[in-house]
């Protein structure tokens, strides 16, 4: 509407577990999975089909192509594709090659996300659940213990100078194994893991927990004898099942010390005096702004923690003491040599130190639950010879920051995370052994997960068009003929082959050349540590001397809520687009959606909201036909309108352009609000017709059904969708603005004094300038109606004839003196 050439295409994602994963669970009978199909509309027997992937593809395409359209988006089909094409793994198998040959491709070790059913690495949208979740290291502190090793594992290996004792839960049973050698006692879970991330483990036998209690073990740092003391806390499926303890620091440690200074269970159970529990004195090793006493008692008594049973109140205290110590806090004089180094970048150094003194090793862990779509528990896997990106390249990053520096973001608060991801980024996984996708043209066991074929796609859109009218076959789609369409390189003679003619080859290149790169990606915030950093990554590798070719700007929204909680399949709380369409209209939902919220807030979707739109718009199509075409004449009432409409143009143009939808909207209801206040005032004049012609125009964005019907009405030739947006080109006349301002203010101070004094026959208005005298005069029907009064006499307050209480003498401009009798 702008006057610009716009091409919103739409592809179909289909690689990686999620569509297996439906495949494997209706397989295994999963009744959840069963039920999202039936109330999606499916039934009984197509059920069976969707045991079948391209089924699932081709079935899920059809009805997204239909829900677009109902909806009212503007998609060129012609350029629609499925990840699992064949011509569009012929893409991603030149971009790879690429990725190789610029050394953003290696194999390395690295830990990874690891479905063990699937035999593979879990990338982010191959989880039913733990989106965002990855693998993080825990540093294993060697406690010596007659002769075996007692492996605590913590994130703040800085800690052990401050720890008094070790926590195990007597109520486990503990292996005995021998790891790399040494002979450690570690929880049965940990087998597992430590296997899984390339240490040698051999199981010997077994201790219970409660063996171990009362007995001291060597802090390897210190030299210090500590005890080790029972808590329930213990959690044996988190890393080694054993927790050293650091009272000074960590909140769940010194309230269970507290809790066992309060019981005689230690001495009945274990005999243990409880004076060896008094003799516990906590070491403050980090001095941060703020902690006046030791942070974990600082923070239990703030946050009230009365005991180890407070957990919601324990994590919220310790992870403050963690966030505040982590960016503030500086190692003291108890750390030795480390005294002076800030926290927050000290675990490195003491983490490297202690595993050359042999002192400390390291396991993996999640930072969250993740479960892969076909429904298996992951856990971290060190993978040998496995295909990464490699995001850690400076260069790399650099190309990534300068994209950055250059891009818009809606909205900007999004900028910093960008280039806070970017920092921390690592070498990312990007090949799995199972799943829907396109395979490894060097190493064709490995398939391309679903993240990392997901990132320049959007190039594809320019080309897919010619190969689905041409049927161009994928064999025809050479890395010469890639390499010509998206870099212009080598001569289209020579590269022209039987399935793709040298005028068909130059046309994708002007194809691409004319619409790439993107001017605007639009998702949501959860996609920012991955698919949209990602993106940028990409981009530069494949352009590095083209930033135009880069992303221009991305839109981040939240996630859709539906009536105050998550949308959720398995737990019911969602209404399908169809149904939606069906039974509140394409248009209320588009604009419910739109008046929810903007930036990365999340929208809440309500049947209440919706039904209200729904009603509204009903209303705006029965106020347009009984008045448009009927004004006549012009009055200080119409270029008043005018005025209203100028600002609210600029102001609804602005919010679109920033991508503030809700703000939008309200300039929307204002502008309905001041064509109503038109029509009331009881005045149809020129204006009427302009300023319904741009409301309708500026609500066709939101509801394009409604408003196509709405210009047909108006006797308009073709499409609103294709008129031009209104341009804030006619005079503001200022004066009129305020003094209609005042007559809208003056309706209120009426209502007020009617309210005190009652009804009345007769209004006398006093007003202090000639300015408002002329334009309450034109006024004076409207109110006299609006109002049941008999009579309205204006007169000017240095004049006023009849003022029986003086009220004259408090006329101001721009507030009236008002006599009711």
């Amino acid at each position: 509407m702008q006057g610009f050439n716009v091409l919103f295409p739409f592809g179909f994602h289909a690689t990686g577990e999620p569509i297996l994963g439906v495949v494997e669970r209706l397989k295994k009978g999963d009744e959840a999975q069963k039920k999202v199909l039936l109330r999606e509309g499916i039934t009984e027997k197509d059920i069976e089909k969707f045991k079948d992937p391209k089924y699932i593809v081709r079935f899920w395409q059809k009805r997204i192509e239909n829900d677009a359209n109902s909806l009212g988006l503007s998609v060129d089909w012609r350029r629609k594709f499925t990840t699992i094409d064949p011509t569009f793994n012929r893409f991603i198998e030149w971009q790879y090659n690429y990725l190789k040959r610029k050394g953003y491709v290696i194999q390395a070790t690295h830990p990874v996300v690891w479905c063990p059913h699937c035999n593979s690495p879990t990338g982010d949208h191959d989880r039913l659940t733990g989106e965002g979740e990855s693998p993080i290291e825990y540093i294993i502190i060697k406690f010596n213990f007659d002769g075996k090793i007692l492996p605590a594992a913590t994130l703040r290996p800085e800690t052990v100078f401050g720890v008094t004792n070790i926590w195990v839960r007597p109520d486990a049973e503990y292996v005995i194994a021998e790891v790399d050698k040494e002979e450690w006692i570690i929880a049965e879970s940990a087998i597992a893991k430590l296997k899984d991330q390339l240490h040698h483990v051999k199981e010997k036998g077994k201790i219970k927990g409660k063996d171990l209690i009362g007995k001291y073990v060597e802090n390897p740092v210190t030299k210090n004898k500590v005890i080790i003391l029972p808590a329930s806390f213990v959690d044996l499926n988190n890393a080694t099942g054993i927790v050293m303890s650091v009272p000074a620091h960590a909140p769940y440690d010194w309230i269970a010390l507290e809790d066992l200074k309060k019981t005689d269970a230690l001495h009945k159970e274990y005999g243990i005096n409880i004076k060896e529990i008094e003799k516990i004195k906590p070491i403050k090793l980090i001095d941060t702004p703020g902690f006046v006493d030791l942070p974990a008692k600082q923070m239990c008594s703030i946050f009230s923690v009365s005991s180890q049973l407070d957990k919601d109140q324990l994590d919220k205290s310790t992870n403050e003491v963690y966030k505040k110590e982590f960016h503030q806090g500086i190692l003291n004089a108890n750390t030795g040599k480390y005294a002076g180094m800030q926290v927050s970048k000290c675990k490195k150094e003491l983490a490297q130190d202690f595993k050359k003194q042999g002192i400390a090793s390291s396991i993996w862990e999640l930072t969250g639950k993740v479960v892969c779509r076909c429904t298996t528990e992951a856990h971290v896997k060190i993978l040998e010879n496995q295909w990464f990106l490699k995001f850690s390249d400076p260069e790399w990053k650099r190309l990534a920051r300068k994209c950055v520096d250059q891009m818009k973001f809606y909205p900007e608060e999004a900028r910093k995370q960008f280039e806070e991801i970017i920092d921390w980024l690592e070498d990312k996984a990007c090949a799995r052994k199972s799943g829907l996708g396109t395979r490894l043209p060097w190493d064709p066991e490995w398939i391309v997960e679903t993240l990392s074929d997901s990132v320049i796609y959007m190039a594809f859109y320019t080309i897919s068009k010619y190969i689905n009218e041409y049927n161009i076959e994928p064999h025809y789609l050479k890395e010469e003929v890639f390499d010509y369409i998206f870099w212009g390189k080598g001569d289209p003679k020579k590269i022209a082959n039987k399935g793709i003619s040298e005028e068909l080859l130059k046309k994708m290149r002007e194809e691409f050349d004319y619409w790439y790169g993107q001017d605007m990606r639009a998702s949501a915030k959860e996609l920012i540590p991955n698919h949209f950093t990602f993106s940028i990554f990409h981009h530069v590798a494949v352009w590095p001397n083209e930033p135009k070719r880069w992303p221009k700007a991305y839109t981040i929204n939240g996630m859709q809520q539906m009536n105050g909680q998550k949308m959720s399949k398995s737990k019911g709380n969602y209404i399908t687009i169809q149904e939606a369409i069906e039974k509140y209209s394409a248009d209320a939902m588009r604009i419910t959606l739109m008046d929810s919220t903007e930036g990365m807030d999340d929208p809440d979707w309500t049947e209440k909201a919706t039904i209200a739109w729904k009603n509204k718009l009903d209303s705006i199509y029965r106020l347009v036909k009984e008045n448009y075409g009927k004004g006549k004449g012009e009055s200080n009432l119409d270029k008043w309108l005018v005025s209203r409409m100028q600002e609210h143009i600029k102001a609804i143009t602005e919010h679109l352009e920033n991508v503030r939808t809700k703000s939008a909207v309200t300039v929307l209801h204002l502008m309905l609000n001041d064509i109503q206040w038109y029509l009331r005032r009881g005045k149809k004049g020129k204006a009427l017709d302009y300023s319904l012609e741009v409301f309708v125009k500026c609500l066709s964005p939101f509801t394009p059904f409604i408003c196509e019907e709405i210009w047909q009405e108006m006797g308009k030739k073709g499409f609103v969708s294709k008129s031009d947006w209104p341009k804030a080109d006619k005079e503001i006349n200022k004066e009129i603005l305020q003094l209609e301002e005042f007559v809208k203010k003056l309706c209120d101070d009426l209502n007020e004094v009617i309210k005190l004094a009652g009804k009345k026959d007769k209004l006398y208005l006093y007003v202090a300038s000639p300015k408002e005298f002329d334009y309450y005069k034109e006024a004076k029907e409207f109110l006299q109606k609006e109002f049941g009064f008999k009579q309205v006499n204006i007169e000017k307050a240095a004049e006023a004839k009849h003022d029986p209480e003086g009220k004259a003498k408090r006329a101001k401009f721009g507030k009236p003196g008002i006599y009711l009798e």
